[in-house]
């Protein structure tokens, strides 16, 4: 049965190949788009998990993957540091976040602004490969605490001397955002970042004064308070914040006594479930690139059915001699399921080989993305090519099954 399938569909190569095609070009769309999708938000969770911390306190109405503004004054890092209980308080570090905006290695770059004395709650067991940490920095948020430290009197808040905000002009990178680098003009190529390259961040010129190991929260990082000092006349705003908690403690009854205490305005997060919270964020997204890609496989199985239903017609008569010789309707109905399995198996076939590819060009251009392809989605797209060419041939394979051999062998 299976030489006869395919003895048909190389009877029609052209027709063939281009079925081939289509279900080929359906399948790497779906595996490309949801791998793109799924991969990115693996990494960022996986990132945000390296923090030392258990909780993440997010504005209540903010979506994670686009805010970038400071909901947070400066009392809710105060109100996090002072819950306690009998035995002391129950957050060991209060580790506030800011967030602004770079381009770097070709895309946008969430900078993330952390205080330089909290930098190792970061990094963990990562290590400087290049360069130093936030050393200036440390010293300029020294500084400017001790400039902005509260009085009886009341005045206006000065800005910092510039010699100040000068030393907190600083930058540390992850390795693969080092590699990948900036386009040079000159050679026409992708120059890896270098100790010292100067980066323009909100019309400043920041250093970039470390390389961390790649596995870190964020590509870029900046002193907190030179970000403050820039977007909110250093006042103490935060993006978000993470909080480590005693040792002793349960995280799930923290969060909901730290959720009492803040109320509506913030929503506190177990840290393990921020993967969760990457996925329904990007649910809507998710779900147009999941529609779109499913809409192209129902096209390629259309075309899979239009391609054997013309099969069909064009064999009448070679039907009709079948039927004569004592070919049954269920071995005709066989013999059109078997051509379109192998049409749809083949074009999954190239299909994966087409995202695999897709995947090497997009790391090639857009080092920085992230296309998963586990062989558990293979295997979805595999049954999915399957399961549709089977189905695209049922009413073809019923046609033929139904044609009288009398009539068929009439038909020219």
């Amino acid at each position: 049965m299976l030489r006869l399938a395919w003895a048909n569909l190389m009877h029609r190569k052209l027709r063939t190949t281009l079925s081939v095609l289509a279900v080929g070009i359906g399948i790497a769309l779906l595996l490309v788009s949801k791998g793109l999708a799924n991969g990115s938000i693996a990494e960022v969770n996986q990132r945000m998990q390296s923090v030392d911390a258990q909780l993440v306190v997010l504005p209540a109405q903010e979506n994670i993957l686009f805010t970038n503004g400071a909901p947070f004054p400066g009392v809710f890092e105060r109100l996090l540091a002072r819950q306690a209980d009998e035995h002391g308080p129950l957050a060991t570090a209060v580790i506030p976040v800011f967030f602004a905006q770079v381009r770097m290695g070709g895309q946008q770059q969430r900078v993330f602004g952390v205080d330089p004395r909290q930098m190792s709650l970061f990094l963990g067991s990562r290590r400087v490969l290049e360069g130093r940490a936030f050393d200036q920095a440390f010293s300029m948020a020294e500084k400017t605490a001790e400039l902005r430290r509260p009085t009886t009197q009341v005045v206006e808040a000065e800005a910092l001397p510039p010699e100040i905000l000068e030393a907190g002009l600083e930058l540390i990178i992850d390795d693969r955002l080092r590699r990948v680098g900036e386009f040079d003009a000159a050679s026409g190529t992708n120059r890896p970042y270098r100790i010292g390259d100067e980066i323009r961040i909100m019309s400043r010129g920041f250093r970039i004064v470390g390389v961390v190991e790649t596995g870190v929260a964020g590509r870029v990082f900046a002193p907190i308070q030179t970000l403050r000092e820039i977007l909110n006349g250093g006042e103490p705003w935060s993006t978000m914040f993470f909080v480590k908690l005693r040792p002793d403690l349960d995280p799930v009854v923290a969060a909901d006594h730290f959720q009492s205490v803040l109320g509506q305005q913030a929503r506190v997060e177990l840290k393990s479930e921020y993967g969760k919270l990457l996925h329904e964020s990007f649910a809507q997204v998710n779900m147009y690139m999941t529609a779109s890609s499913g809409l192209a496989l129902v096209v390629c199985f259309l075309f899979i059915l239009l391609t054997m239903y013309t099969m069909v017609l064009e064999r009448t008569r070679e039907i009709g001699i079948l039927k004569a010789l004592g070919m049954t309707r269920l071995s005709l109905l066989s013999l059109s399921i078997s051509e379109a399995l192998v049409v749809s198996s083949s074009g999954a076939l190239i299909g994966i080989g087409l995202a695999y590819g897709a995947r090497y060009v997009l790391n090639v251009l857009r080092p920085l993305l992230t296309v998963e392809l586990p062989l558990s989605m293979l295997a979805v797209a595999l049954g999915l090519a399957v399961i549709g060419g089977g189905l695209s041939a049922l009413y073809p394979g019923y046609r033929a099954a139904r044609l009288e051999p009398a009539v068929a062998l009439t038909c020219e």
